[in-house]
């Protein structure tokens, strides 16, 4: 069996090491989300949680890992065996379950038992991977990635301690109490704020830039690899310690309390960092008491509030789509220094009012510290990602940064496109006689059988099925576009109207990334084009490749739109999105070729908007293609409208830019 790397020997990383212990006291806080960069020990810190957290007493071969003490926790088979006697009870170290990263519905949830329904003829439940982590950690990684149904099913569980299943005619409840604890790397997309809200913790990791602290940090990996066994033995006294720590504030939470001045505290300072919504104020207050408790407190101090709310605040500030995520340690204290002030002028006045004849006067055994342990990163540690400059179009930055841009609309309902799944990710919607495929729909197959159960001669099966009864599950899940922005970088632009492009295609990257869909984007100037952003689900990769996007040079029209479509074509063939969207910017003059470039301005244009306009027909055979032609030209008598003519080529929706708002655009695009 494989060494585990101690929980105490992680150097740095305070916070997310803190918001793993509150949770480790008290599972209701509601699991932690980590976001960071890549190699931060994420992973390794979530494994080596499990090996300071108190072995439990555990029903013996109960699958639900029910608690044998109490009835509210059991499952129906172990309730119903305790009315007749004690339950046999063993234990077992808390368990870190990990959730792969395509797993199905059924597979999390729970399923029918096929094999006891075709043997038997009865339906059994079979529990998934959220009986198994009842009671234990459900660590996901990379949860930005799973389908957003199965993290639904995941928070739910995790916030009402249940887990509830109604599918093929099985109705079954079972306790589902767990941590869940949820890495990903927000590089690669980011979760619905809907989502984000629903995890109680938050915490945002960078590497190490201390060197002290980061020589150190090798130098303990270097001796973990070398012994696994020597190096965790050499730590296993400061494990045992957080292993009672933790034992004691268990015990100690209940008895917890927060005064008045303390509940003020918490609602001002979620009004002023403007939070959304009003779980933030009832996941700082659970913290900071499990703080306190884990502190060997039984009153609530300003100092448990801070902590609580670098941890709970975070994820839950309002912010743009594409905003980076707030640095908001600094604000967190500031707006804590009125009530700090506020409670030292009472204890001034209290004082003045009721003078003490002693003169040594000590503090209270359980009052409040002057100072944590805790510090909060350097500076620039967790600082946001830098605003690139954007020089000409700083236009741009000072109306998607600095204000608000006016609101998009809403999409619809149904705005996500209902794909047929290939695989056994997604719902299941329907029962079909399919021959492809191994998803079985069990309800269908045995409702199909049973009319003919008793004409049909006897076999191993309770009810006899023949191959024409066999019922496959069609599933869909909800996927969104592929956007493929082909935006032209040439001179021919101008400042102003690239500002006015920049505008427009953020909003449009806005409404993919409420729609959960993916972005490309091609750029062509000069003598070629260039993709200058794989297709992803980062829609803040998108808008920095936008933001600092440069201009200049010939107008490669041509080469860009084929690029684009090879782009588009890609992404259609792996079956990634249904239906990929091509956005062309463009004024619609070409002054270059793909296949003569030595040809420029100076010679006639015809040749080369042929070229343009039979790679516009090239794209309109692919009907699976949709596309859209924002025409950038400025409108005046002497225009040339090759834009429409382009867009008439290729099949695609044709949208003037002149004079409309970026927000204006975007609802004739949605239209």
């Amino acid at each position: 069996m494989s060494q585990t790397y101690p929980f105490s020997a992680f150097v740095g990383q305070d916070l997310m090491r803190m918001g793993l212990l509150l949770n480790a006291v008290n599972p209701r806080i509601g699991g932690m989300l980590i976001r960071g960069e890549k190699g931060t020990g994420k992973s390794t810190v979530v494994r080596a949680l499990a090996t300071i957290l108190p072995e439990i007493d555990v029903v013996e071969a109960c699958p639900f890992v029910c608690d044998p003490h109490g009835l509210d926790l059991m499952c129906p088979r172990c309730r119903k065996s305790a009315e007749n006697g004690p339950l046999p009870v063993t234990r077992q170290q808390t368990r870190v379950l990990e959730l792969p990263i395509n797993a199905t519905e059924d597979r999390v949830a729970g399923t029918m038992d096929l094999e006891h329904a075709l043997t038997t003829g009865e339906k059994r439940f079979e529990p998934g991977i959220l009986a198994s982590a009842n009671r234990g950690i459900l660590y996901v990684d990379e949860v930005n990635l799973l389908d957003d149904h199965i993290v639904d099913i995941l928070l739910d569980s995790a916030a009402m301690g249940v887990n509830t299943v109604e599918r093929e005619g099985v109705s079954f409840t079972h306790p589902a109490r767990f941590i869940l604890v949820g890495t990903m790397n927000p590089e690669e997309g980011d979760l619905r704020p809907q989502l984000l809200d629903r995890f109680g913790l938050s915490v945002h990791v960078t590497g190490i830039h201390d060197l002290d602290s980061r020589d150190e940090l090798l130098r303990r990996w270097e001796e973990f690899e070398a012994n696994p066994r020597d190096f965790t033995s050499k730590w296993d006294k400061q494990e045992n310690a957080l292993k009672k720590r933790i034992v004691k504030a268990r015990t100690l939470l209940p008895k917890v309390k927060a005064d008045g001045s303390i509940i003020r505290a918490i609602t001002d300072m979620a009004v002023r960092l403007g939070t959304d919504g009003h779980r933030a104020d009832l996941v700082i207050l659970k913290t900071a008491k499990t703080h306190a408790a884990l502190e060997g407190r039984k009153e609530v101090c300003l100092d448990d509030v801070a902590i609580a709310a670098k941890l709970a605040v975070s994820h839950r500030m309002r912010r743009q789509p594409f905003d980076e995520i707030p640095d908001h340690s600094h604000a967190v204290d500031k707006v804590l220094e009125n009530a700090r002030k506020a409670e030292q002028d009472k204890k001034k006045l209290l004082s003045l009012e009721a003078p003490s004849n002693n003169k040594d006067e000590t503090p209270l055994k359980n009052g409040c510290p002057k100072e944590k342990s805790l510090r909060p990163h350097p500076k620039g540690a967790d600082a946001p990602g830098q605003v690139h400059d954007l020089g000409k179009t700083g236009a741009l930055a000072e109306q998607s940064h600095r204000t608000r841009l006016p609101p998009a609309p809403r999409p619809e309902k149904g705005r996500f496109q209902k794909a047929r799944s290939v695989d056994k990710r997604g719902r299941y919607t329907r029962a079909s006689i399919i021959s492809e495929g191994n998803d079985l729909a069990l309800d269908a197959t045995l409702r199909a059988a049973a009319p003919f159960a008793r004409t049909r001669p006897a076999g191993p099966l309770a009810i006899p099925i023949r191959p024409w009864d066999w019922r496959r599950k069609t599933r869909t899940h909800k996927s969104g576009a592929l956007f493929v922005f082909v935006v032209d970088a040439s001179g021919s632009m101008g400042n102003h109207l690239m500002t006015q492009t920049k505008a427009a295609i953020m909003h449009l990257l806005a409404q993919a990334y409420r729609e959960r869909s993916e972005a490309a984007m091609v750029a062509f100037k000069g003598r070629r084009a260039e993709i200058l952003l794989p297709p992803t689900k980062s829609m803040n990769l998108a808008e920095k490749m936008l933001r600092t996007l440069p201009t200049g040079g010939t107008t490669p029209l041509s080469a860009g739109m084929a690029l684009g479509f090879r782009v588009a074509q890609k992404a259609l063939n792996r079956a990634r999105v249904p239906w990929p969207r091509i956005v062309l910017v463009t004024d619609g003059r070409a002054n270059i070729g793909m296949h003569n470039p030595g040809r420029l301005s100076g010679a006639t244009p015809l040749p080369f908007h042929e070229e343009v306009f039979a790679v516009a027909r090239n794209i309109r055979k692919e009907k699976q293609i949709r596309c859209l032609v924002l025409d950038t030209e400025e409108k005046h008598p002497g225009g040339l409208g090759m834009a429409r003519e382009i867009a008439t080529h290729m099949g695609a929706r044709y949208v003037p830019m002149h004079g409309l708002q970026p927000h204006s655009i975007l609802e004739a695009v949605l239209e």
